[in-house]
């Protein structure tokens, strides 16, 4: 169930990111897509901020 919100969690920033770029608002799409890469990145790390208490 974490696991599933965390994947929402990424994948909402990333569609922000889009929706920001495609209406025209350049700086929050580069800000919403740099965050997403960071968060992407530590899940896929397994970071313990991102696993939710989970562990490996």
């Amino acid at each position: 169930m974490l696991q599933m919100i965390r994947d929402v969690l990424v994948e909402t920033v990333f569609a922000g990111a889009l929706t920001a770029l495609v209406l025209g608002h350049g700086v929050i799409g580069l800000i919403l897509l740099a965050v997403g890469g960071t968060l992407l990145g530590m899940a896929l790390r397994g970071h313990r901020y991102m696993s939710f208490g989970l562990s490996r």
